[in-house]
């Protein structure tokens, strides 16, 4: 937010392509090794992550060759007059990931979140309190390729830092198959994701201007700061808990209820609240320069709204070991990114393009149910109530802004938005039968002071 109020919006735009690269070239976070150490019964033995430790190091290292080769057709395909120094410094970046230390994921295995959380908030921390200082001395996209860098550099210095075990290499054949096993699917599931996250706006960087695709990245990097962060904190909870009664199918069942209800519940208070507001957020976050972008922001949460809905079962079958559900679901996700391109090449207005992502959630979000259901004997209705309910929802609040709530006081705005989404979430617990039993099992310890039995 930061940088899109210091840049002008065509360095914004150009800087929004660096993402792109790096969704879809980077292999050593796409095989999700730190959640296999936390999913596998051996995941706690040294041989294991270090075995664990290569496999990442394997990745790393093919990332950085492949950005290497792409760097000098990238700089063309995106307008850098033939530089293709900015795109090889990328290549600084799936290398340093592929020597991060894996020890802060497997600490997760014992509940112990404080490592992973210092290694992943501290380097945050540190670009945000460089990024004006940094755009200051280099006043175009030279700024974020130099953030990036050095938030790699932290993250890797960081993870070693924080590890409660020494660094060590090694390989054992049938860990590393296993790896892989795990892996692979979610490799193939990151390339889909580039479509999921990125491929809208790769279609915007090739079919209109960069000025475009800097209100279409930033409106893209607003909406899923909450998703974003939802994403780092539900998986490790959640994992753990699903992982430990993976043999035990009614247990797995009614906890997967639990989980579904809660997920729906926060897509509602996401949802509502950036739709309504979305005008008065980009104002906010980006400035007078992003004025007239809240239509796309408001898309965007609409599609961010139902991926944050897609956690759940994408949880409850990794917890399962069945890496696969993301990656099929994704790939129906991005199947509409054709009718997306054929938009884009008709030169359609840019928030159809956003409308085709919300589109594409949907079908994923019906092809993860499926599935979960069909592998892993779940009740798909009980992913489809909570899910449909939660849509409704939003789908009132999309009317409102189509109305012309945005109009009003941003004032008034922001506070009927943070207000309608709290209330919304609400009446979607009370509607929800698990929720709703769990909410007056609380209330009944708090009446009669068991709540104390909470804390050990």
């Amino acid at each position: 937010m930061l940088l899109a109020r210091l840049l002008a919006r065509a360095d914004f735009g150009v800087a929004a392509t660096f993402g792109m690269v790096l969704t879809i070239l980077e292999f050593s976070s796409k095989m999700a090794i730190g959640r296999f150490l936390v999913q596998d019964k051996e995941g706690d033995s040294p041989r294991f992550m270090a075995t664990a430790h290569t496999v990442q190091l394997v990745g790393g290292l093919a990332g950085a060759m492949l950005i290497l080769l792409a760097a000098a057709p990238l700089a063309a395909l995106f307008g850098l007059k033939g530089d293709a120094r900015p795109f090889q410094l990328l290549a600084l970046l799936p290398l340093l990931k592929g020597l991060e230390h894996l020890d802060v994921c497997r600490m997760e295995r014992e509940f112990r979140y404080f490592p992973s959380t210092i290694s992943t908030a501290a380097p945050q921390l540190l670009i945000t309190l460089m990024a004006w200082p940094m755009a200051v001395w280099l006043p175009d996209y030279r700024a974020v390729l130099a953030l990036l860098v050095l938030k790699a550099i932290c993250t890797t210095i960081t993870s070693h830092l924080m590890a409660g075990r020494s660094y060590e290499l090694g390989l054992d054949r049938e860990i590393a198959f296993r790896v892989l096993r795990f892996g692979w699917p979610l490799v193939a599931n990151g390339f889909l994701m580039f479509g999921v996250f990125q491929g809208d706006q790769f279609i915007v960087a090739s079919y209109y201007s960069m000025t475009d695709l800097a209100a279409f990245a930033a409106a893209g990097a607003l909406a899923t700061v909450p998703s974003f962060i939802f994403a780092r904190i539900f998986p490790s909870l959640m994992l753990p808990l699903m992982a430990k009664i993976q043999d035990d199918a009614p247990q797995f069942r009614e906890r997967y209820r639990m989980v579904v209800e809660g997920v729906c519940g926060f897509a509602v208070l996401y949802g509502v609240t950036l739709i309504l507001g979305a005008e008065a957020f980009m104002r906010i976050a980006f400035g007078s320069q992003y004025c007239g972008t809240g239509h796309l922001l408001a898309w965007l949460a609409v599609a961010n709204a139902l991926r944050i809905i897609r956690f759940a079962p994408s949880v409850a079958a990794l917890a399962k070991a069945d890496s696969q559900n993301q990656m099929y679901s994704n790939f129906w996700r991005v199947s509409v990114l054709l009718l997306a391109l054929v938009l884009a090449q008709a030169k359609q207005p840019v928030w159809m393009i956003a409308a085709m992502g919300a589109a594409g959630e949907v079908l994923a979000s019906a092809v993860s149910f499926i599935r979960l259901s069909r592998r892993d004997s779940v009740p798909w209705t009980w992913s489809l109530f909570p899910a449909s309910l939660g849509m409704l929802m939003i789908g009132f609040a999309g009317l409102a802004a189509w109305l012309g709530f945005h109009r009003l006081n941003p004032v008034i705005v922001l506070t009927v938005a943070v207000l309608s989404g709290v209330l919304c979430s609400l009446l979607h617990i009370t509607a929800m039968p698990e929720s709703r039993r769990q909410a007056w099992k609380v209330v009944d310890e708090l009446r009669t002071g068991n709540w104390r039995l909470w804390f050990p």
